[in-house]
């Protein structure tokens, strides 16, 4: 039973430590390599978050455009969101967010 307080104790510690050295400002050289290794995770799950959010509202300004009864305002409200659809493909290319590992799809199969 002491051993598991023990335990638990010594993961309090380290957690704490841990969380700590991502939320300081003056770190040493060791609290600075974790500091890094977690920020990275946060970096990456960012920056994923702010392309779909980019993209989302992409989608959602080119469905009004479609929904607008006016055929000029349409026209002109549907080049802007193509044109910054093309601007967001071009800045999500240079920046490439590693995708999960997907399964392979079915495709179509030759019967003879």
């Amino acid at each position: 039973m002491l051993l598991v307080i023990a335990c638990l104790a010594i993961l309090l510690v380290v957690g704490i430590a841990i969380g700590v050295c991502i939320k300081g400002t003056k770190l040493h050289k060791p609290e600075q390599k974790v500091q890094d290794f977690f920020m990275r995770f946060r970096a990456e799950e960012d920056t994923k978050q702010e392309l779909y959010d980019t993209a989302y509202r992409i989608v959602m300004d080119l469905g009004e455009a479609l929904d607008e009864k006016d055929i000029i305002a349409q026209c002109d409200a549907v080049r802007s969101a193509h044109d910054r659809a093309r601007a967001f493909r071009a800045r999500a290319t240079d920046q490439p967010i590693p995708e999960s590992v997907s399964t392979p799809g079915h495709g179509l199969k030759v019967v003879k």
